[in-house]
């Protein structure tokens, strides 16, 4: 069970009080039933459950509990068996089976959890290098005494946009897991679409003009100020329109667009003329690990957790994210934030 796509399962509280009563409401059906049906298999619904969000401790605990209150159903049954002593058997044997369950699970969550403290110290350190890198190209390009010639600093400036990319995909691994969990705050405030359009697109900018792909940008009346955190933003934006770049062919154009929505959100579009998506990944690609199954059949969907990070931090603002494709004619990403209503905006300036 991945407890991530469920936000009430990271509360202790209620999902110990969940268990306590579907073991509770199993068991009334078990006794009801009497012994012309079997609920055996359901008590491991609240045993998996208080196992991955609470821990082994829980899971033990709901297994013993789950196979009390079986042994008083099947007792209270009135079912005759051949020994006094056969439904104990059968007891014993259930609590053995949620029991291996419950060590089974508990020792994965363990493995799981292992694997990803790991995986965040090794891409966490791999900040480190990296900024030395971009400092470094950041140097080379502003201490330029004139000794590089026009192409060799499109070399530097491509370098950089690169170092950056990377940047930005090592911060989408470390924040996907805290954004699932709810660590990750972000502090949402109104912000000028301009100044979103004009960080993302300065960031773009080298690896647009080495792929030789045109990218232009469109503001609508009524879509100038949004509630947004700027950094999570621009980070979203900035993969999309790469993600564009990167699977538009030569002198083509990537258009971004924010523009007036329902009630009183903006939508932000980019859109490509690339190979486009088949309809059947329309809403996969967004998954966490949908992505790499994308990219062996050769889809345009980009790379990483790059898309995973687009979703969960679009949400966390109040927005969605979804895509629309035609094979053959190119891709437009979505998403929606919340406005600013027109009133506060000219309430302020006055």
């Amino acid at each position: 069970m991945n407890v991530a796509g469920f936000p009430f399962l990271h509360n202790r509280r209620v999902v110990i009080a969940a268990g306590i009563v579907l073991i509770v409401l199993i068991g009334s059906a078990d006794y009801l039933t009497g012994s012309e049906l079997s609920f055996s298999v359901f008590y491991l619904i609240p045993i998996v459950m208080l196992t991955e969000s609470v821990g082994s401790r829980a899971g033990i605990a709901a297994s013993v509990a789950s196979a009390i209150i079986w042994l008083l159903a099947d007792l209270s049954s009135g079912r005759a068996y051949s020994s006094s002593a056969i439904p104990f058997w059968n007891g014993a044997v259930r609590l053995s089976f949620f029991l291996i369950v419950t060590v089974t699970l508990s020792s994965l969550r363990t493995a799981r959890s292992q694997q990803e403290e790991l995986s965040h110290f090794i891409v966490h350190d791999l900040r480190s290098p990296l900024s030395n890198v971009l400092t470094g190209l950041h140097y080379l390009l502003d201490m330029d005494d004139g000794s590089l010639d026009a192409g060799q600093q499109d070399l530097v400036r491509l370098g950089i946009a690169s170092c950056n990319r990377m940047m930005s995909l090592i911060n989408a691994l470390l924040d996907v897991a805290k954004l699932e969990h709810g660590r990750m705050k972000l502090a949402v405030q109104e912000t000028q679409v301009q100044a979103l359009f004009d960080e993302a697109l300065g960031q773009v900018s080298a690896m647009a003009l080495h792929g030789k792909v045109n990218v232009t940008s469109e503001i609508d009346a009524g879509a100038e100020t949004v509630l947004a955190e700027s950094d999570a933003t621009v980070r979203v934006l900035v993969n999309l329109i790469s993600n564009a770049l990167k699977y538009s062919p030569k002198n083509t154009v990537v258009t971004l667009r924010a523009a007036p929505a329902a009630n009183q959100m903006v939508t932000f579009s980019v859109t490509d003329q690339g190979p486009g998506i088949p309809p059947e990944w329309k809403d996969r690609v967004f998954e966490k690990f949908a992505q790499v199954e994308a990219r062996r059949q050769g889809l345009a969907v980009g790379s990483g957790l790059g898309l995973t990070f687009c979703r969960l931090a679009i949400e966390a603002q109040g927005g969605r994210i979804w895509l629309d494709s035609v094979v053959g004619q190119g891709t437009t990403m979505t998403f929606t934030l919340p406005g600013v209503p027109a009133t506060a905006v000219v309430s302020e300036n006055d």
